[in-house]
């Protein structure tokens, strides 16, 4: 997804007043490529609303007159942005509110229009979804759910994933399933009810991350192919990773995130024969953390042996020893690893709309 930023004079000629018509906002949209414009005060320009191209065929069906003032059909209270934002922020803002467009605006004025342009492509992605963890660490709740099918505002983890990557183009799943499988496979079925197409492996035995990818059958995936865990809620732009991943001819890209540690006491430096150099008082440290999340060519699964245990961050490694590369794609955005009660009870906070 490439996310597009009109300001200034670009912004402006989008923008329709309220006592133009209708018609006038179709031509605005027209000549703009885009199916919402910002609707601004006749006098003064205060930012008023936004008008969809489907407000307008929503009126048009009950009514045949385009010459009525935008202000009959404005939405007025779109999903916006009011303080300064980054682009990665605004980005995942917009996946994460499901709109296209987000305009911001400030002391009553628009000055810019976020317009996230959903890029087609002939063959959408297949996401490998590792869904067979015992999850132990948040038991008891997990004696008789499998961890990827607990809810959060009514709904089970994995639909949030699954709905989450549908959202930006991903239609062909693999659930890779190992404890209470008949759950998770009862409940989503063949994925017809969520727009998507869903197929199952099922672990015998504990493989981990990279030894399930040996039950799949290479023709279901598409190249390159995400893989990723069922217990980690996050907004990764998809085209972004992808497209980091293919211009640098990788084989495989695993998404990271960095992290900051205070460590809680004075460090202090030595040289080799016990001389003081250096003392730092409660330093912080920041390094990169696996964030469970990975994209891979067909060419790694060669690397992964049938029926073992294998994690794909042991892939990476075998990668180094080869002639394959590996590299990493940062994600700044939300991250949440349901691993025990507290992250659960803050994503369950989060999508129960009580914080953001």
């Amino acid at each position: 997804m490439r996310l597009a930023n009109y300001n200034g004079d670009d912004l402006a000629a989008l923008c329709v007043r309220e006592d133009q018509t209708i018609q006038d906002a179709m031509r605005i949209m027209s000549n703009a490529g885009l199916r919402l414009v910002p609707v601004v005060a006749a006098q003064g320009g205060d930012f008023v609303g936004v008008i969809a191209d489907g407000d307008i065929r929503r009126y048009l069906s009950e009514n045949d007159d385009v010459h009525i003032p935008t202000s009959e059909v404005v939405n007025r209270s779109p999903v916006k942005i009011e303080t300064d934002i980054s682009v990665v922020d605004a980005r995942a803002m917009m996946i994460r509110h499901g709109v296209e467009y987000m305009p911001l605006v400030r002391n009553n004025k628009i000055e810019a229009l976020f317009v996230l342009w959903v890029a087609s492509d002939s063959k959408s992605l297949t996401a490998v979804i590792m869904a067979g963890g015992l999850g132990k660490r948040l038991a008891p709740l997990t004696d008789d759910c499998p961890k990827p099918m607990l809810e959060l505002g009514g709904k089970p983890i994995l639909s949030h994933i699954i709905e989450g990557l549908r959202d930006q183009g991903v239609t062909r799943f693999v659930l890779s399933t190992n404890y209470l499988s008949e759950m998770i496979v009862n409940h989503f079925g063949d994925g017809a009810q969520l727009g998507v197409s869903i197929s199952y492996v099922h672990e015998q035995k504990r493989l981990g991350t990279g030894g399930a990818l040996s039950l799949v059958d290479v023709e279901e995936l598409s190249e390159p192919f995400l893989c990723l865990n069922g217990d980690i809620l996050n907004d990764i732009d998809v085209d972004g990773l992808r497209l980091q991943h293919q211009s640098n001819n990788w084989d495989a890209t695993m998404v990271v995130r960095n992290f900051n540690y205070t460590v809680p006491y004075g460090l202090v430096k030595t040289s080799p024969e016990g001389d003081f150099v250096e003392a730092q008082e409660k330093p912080t440290i920041q390094f990169k953390i696996n964030a469970g999340y990975y994209m891979l060519s067909k060419s790694v699964l060669r690397k992964v042996p049938e029926g073992k245990f294998y994690d794909l961050p042991t892939l990476f490694t075998d990668l180094q020893q080869s002639d394959m590369h590996g590299g990493t794609f940062v994600h700044e955005g939300r991250w949440i690893d349901i691993g025990d009660i507290a992250e659960l009870s803050r994503a369950r906070a989060i999508f129960e709309g009580k914080t953001s």
